[in-house]
C-alpha cells in the first residue's frame, strides 16, 4: 500500500531535514539536503517500505513538525520557523526525556543520512581528510610521542591508581 505524503508533511520534512542538513550557508559542505530530490527521495522511500515504516516516517514527520507548539508554547509549525528557532526545537527534541520523541528525530536524521551521504556531489568532501587545526578552542594537554610508548601506559596506570 503506498502511502503518500500531504502538503503540510512534506514542508514539514523539508523543514526539518534542511535544518538537520544545512546548506553551504550554514556549513561547510557543500550543499544542503534541500538542494537534492528530497520529495523523490521521500515518494520512493514511501513506495518500497512496508506499511508499519511508512506510518512511523509520518509519525515521525508530525512530532517534528508540531514540536514548536511544546518547546515555544507558540502556535506555529516547524515550516514556518526561522533557522535559529527550527534549530532549538530540534535540540530539545533531540534531549528530550521521551524515548519516543528522541528516536523521532533520530530516525529522521538517520533517513535523511542516507540521501545526504548516498549523492555523488557530497561524498568526496566527507571522505576527505579533515585539515589540521591551526588554532582554536582546543588545548593540547600531552603530546605523545608514540602511540606504543611503554613508559607512557605505565605512567596513565601510575595515574590511574593515583585517583582511585
Amino acid at each position: 500500500m503506498k502511502v503518500e505524503l500531504t502538503r503540510f508533511e512534506r514542508r514539514a520534512a523539508r523543514a526539518a531535514f534542511g535544518t538537520i542538513f544545512p546548506g553551504k550557508d550554514r556549513c561547510s559542505l557543500p550543499l544542503g539536503i534541500c538542494d537534492m530530490d528530497l520529495d523523490g527521495y521521500l515518494d520512493k522511500t514511501l513506495s518500497n517500505v512496508p506499511f508499519e515504516p511508512s506510518v512511523g516516517l509520518r509519525l515521525a514527520i508530525w512530532i517534528v513538525a508540531l514540536a514548536p507548539i511544546f518547546v515555544l508554547r507558540r502556535l506555529v509549525t516547524i515550516a514556518s520557523l526561522g533557522v535559529e528557532d527550527r534549530e532549538k526545537v530540534l535540540s530539545a527534541i533531540y534531549t528530550s526525556p521521551y524515548y519516543a520523541v528522541r528516536s523521532a528525530a533520530i530516525g529522521l536524521k538517520a533517513i535523511g543520512a542516507l540521501l545526504y551521504c548516498g549523492d555523488a556531489r557530497v561524498r568526496p568532501t566527507l571522505l576527505a581528510p579533515a585539515a589540521p587545526a591551526t588554532s582554536g578552542p582546543l588545548v593540547v594537554l600531552r603530546k605523545r610521542t608514540s602511540p606504543t610508548d611503554v613508559s607512557d601506559a605505565q605512567e596513565h596506570r601510575d595515574e590511574a591508581h593515583h585517583f582511585a
